[in-house]
């Protein structure tokens, strides 16, 4: 006969059991509770406006939408963004600049080419204050920045102070056929070995399974640093018009072909002028948009909360 357990014995578990639980979600409660608080308290305030961890949070949230671990240094660099952010959103709106509608239409298009599958995101888009926020920043340096050019002689005093900068090192244009067995790869380099190009190249269509068989097993040009160690040395110690001996690789067999060497030479002018002007124009877009930046800071009245912060900052407007 089964003994029974005595029915104080199982109130004391229940009610052991309930003030667990109980304890428990009360802990959680007030867990919820102090994450509100701390996410209410202010971080930054420019003049009457202030903005709190949470405004911030959902900031780095924009900016890292895998919210992926950041380190101290990271918030800290973002931080600082924020504020400056924040300071050119209170004079664009202190200037009375607006977004228009096609300004407004125009991103949303921009966002829908982007992002096709995510459905209804020009409604939320629409929505989202934020976002409005972010691309009033935007127009607002754009307007500062609209007019900055960057001259013919500016271009050309770089490339003649920079020249060690557009210096080309030594690349190599090559070929290669590749199949799955050893057994047809050393039949055919052997059949390849003292042939030509055309031939090389009518053999890589014929049997490569490569996806650029279709041109005659053309790789395209190198430098050091490019392909995986072990292909490069290979490659690049060999002649022009040479093969490769077969080379396995988790793809299959390969039998390369160097077609030719390029030396180590110096970009012309012409060649290095787009990279030049392009180096140019963002330097001083962010020259502008950081004098701006430090303008506005002795225009209008801000203040930072670091205190209130989840991690130490020690960024550049934290005097």
């Amino acid at each position: 006969m089964k003994k029974r357990i005595p029915i104080v014995i199982i109130l004391f578990i229940a009610v052991g059991t309930g003030i667990f639980f109980g304890y428990r979600y009360l802990r959680e409660k007030e867990k919820k509770q102090e994450e509100l608080r701390k996410a209410s308290l202010p971080v930054f305030r420019v003049e009457e406006k202030s903005y709190t961890l949470a405004d911030f949070e959902k900031y780095v949230k924009t900016l890292n939408p895998e919210q992926q671990e950041l380190s101290d240094n990271t918030l800290s660099q973002l931080f600082d963004q924020f504020i400056e952010d924040k300071l050119i959103l209170y004079s664009a709106k202190k200037q009375g600049l607006e977004l228009t509608e096609s300004e407004k239409q125009a991103f949303l298009r921009r966002m829908l080419r982007d992002y096709p599958v995510e459905e209804g995101l020009s409604e939320k888009l629409a929505q989202d204050e934020s976002l409005n926020d972010s691309l009033l920043v935007e127009k607002y340096k754009y307007e500062k920045i609209k007019d900055v050019v960057v001259t013919e002689d500016e271009i050309k005093n770089y490339y003649q102070e920079h020249k060690k900068d557009f210096l080309v090192p030594e690349r190599v244009k090559v070929s290669h056929i590749l199949v799955k067995s050893s057994d047809l790869a050393v039949k055919l380099r052997e059949k390849l070995q003292k042939a030509g190009e055309d031939e090389f190249r009518q053999a890589a269509k014929n049997f490569s399974e490569a996806p650029d068989a279709y041109k005659g097993g053309l790789m395209g040009v190198f430098k050091p640093g490019d392909l995986p160690y072990d292909m490069e040395k290979v490659i690049f110690s060999l002649e022009e018009g040479k093969l490769s001996q077969v080379f396995e690789s988790p793809y299959g067999f390969h039998i390369f072909r160097l077609d030719k060497k390029y030396p180590p030479a110096l970009l012309e002018l012409e060649e290095a002028a787009p990279k030049i002007r392009n180096l140019l124009l963002e330097t001083k877009v962010k020259d502008i948009v950081a004098k701006e930046v430090e303008e506005l800071k002795t225009t209008y009245h801000w203040e930072v909360y670091p205190e209130n912060l989840p991690f130490k900052y020690e960024g550049k407007n934290n005097d």
